[in-house]
């Protein structure tokens, strides 16, 4: 996402900026004999260096990868060598989080009652990667087909399994409420799978009466357009 390629060029940028003056400075120094300030240039241009090229931040939720398959997930931040992913053919690349799992995922269901009412039900939704290597292939797939353009196609998804589905009546009391979700996560689930996700938290809150009346928010219309 443009968000990842913003930090990359900004840590490129710093990494010259700082490189550059130090090369001056120690060719300068060199070249006058002023051999401490000389050697004090020389290890801070040694560890610029080496913190440019070979030591490598590896952002959580990164995947490793070779040739487009995914080989396996690294979960948390960790440092390593950048030659021992050049040496195998290997890149980095960090799974999206930002704009597509950092926030819960509304929709609001409308569907007849018994009395020719409606029942609305305001799903808000967590969703987390399928933690195995056919999820994180997918999300990776994915991430490469639609790149900024993912969340909405989880939106995209999201609605299209909402809209085939048979809602049933709802229920009172928090138990009968998960009793209630389990089967609207486990088909929504089916859908998802697709792009590697799944839904990790489901909280639904529900209104009735013979008329529902909604604002159509600018993003809703966005959704409803690309399906």
């Amino acid at each position: 996402m443009w968000v990842q390629k913003l930090i990359w060029i900004l840590g490129r940028l710093i990494f010259y900026m700082l490189l550059l003056p130090l090369l001056i400075g120690m060719v300068y120094t060199l070249s006058h004999d002023q051999l401490l300030a000389a050697l004090i240039f020389i290890v801070l241009f040694v560890i610029v260096l080496y913190n440019g090229l070979i030591r490598l931040k590896i952002p959580a939720n990164s995947v490793v990868v070779r040739n487009g398959r995914v080989v396996f997930f690294i979960p948390e931040k960790t440092v390593r060598d950048r030659f021992d992913f050049v040496s195998r053919g290997q890149t980095i690349v960090q799974l999206p989080s930002f704009g597509l799992l950092d926030h819960p995922y509304r929709m609001e269901i409308f569907s007849p009652d018994n009395s020719g009412g409606l029942n609305s039900c305001r799903l808000s939704l967590n969703l987390g990667y399928i933690m195995e290597l056919t999820g994180w292939q997918r999300v990776y797939d994915n991430f490469v087909r639609y790149q900024d353009q993912l969340s909405l196609a989880v939106k995209r998804q999201l609605f299209n399994s909402s809209a085939q589905m048979v809602w049933p009546s709802p229920l009172q009391g928090e138990e009968q409420m998960e009793e209630y979700l389990k089967p609207i996560v486990a088909e929504l689930n089916l859908g998802l799978e697709n792009l590697g996700l799944k839904i990790e938290e489901a909280t639904c809150t529900f209104t009735a009466g013979p008329t529902l009346v909604r604002i159509v928010a600018d993003e809703q219309e966005i959704v409803e357009k690309a399906v």
